[in-house]
C-alpha cells in the first residue's frame, strides 16, 4: 500500500490494472484465468466485483466457482467446436 508502483511485482501490477479498469468503468474486460493468482480469501472479493461490473466480460477460466458466480453464458471449446453449456 505504501510502495511505489514501480517496485511492485508483475502480478501486483496486473491486479492494480484490473482494479483501475473496473473503477474507470471500461466497457469490456478480457480476462485469462482471472482467479489463478488470487488467494482463496481474495477470490470471492474479485467475483463480487466482476458480478457488479456493468460491462461485458470475456473470460477463459477453469475455475468452476468463478464460472458459476460470474458468468451469465458459458461456452466450451471441444474438438467438435464451440458449444454453449450455460
Amino acid at each position: 500500500m505504501h510502495q511505489p508502483i514501480q517496485k511492485l511485482s508483475g502480478g501486483q501490477k496486473a491486479k492494480l490494472l484490473l482494479l483501475k479498469m473496473i473503477l474507470e468503468q471500461c466497457e469490456i474486460l478480457i480476462l485469462d484465468e482471472p482467479t489463478r493468482n488470487f488467494s482463496p480469501l481474495t477470490t470471492p472479493v474479485l467475483c463480487r466485483a466482476l458480478t457488479a461490473f456493468d460491462g461485458v466480460i470475456i473470460s477463459i477460466s477453469h475455475d468452476r466457482r468463478y464460472l458459476h458466480e460470474v458468468a451469465t453464458a458459458v461456452y466450451e471449446l471441444t474438438s467438435d467446436g464451440l458449444t454453449k453449456i450455460k
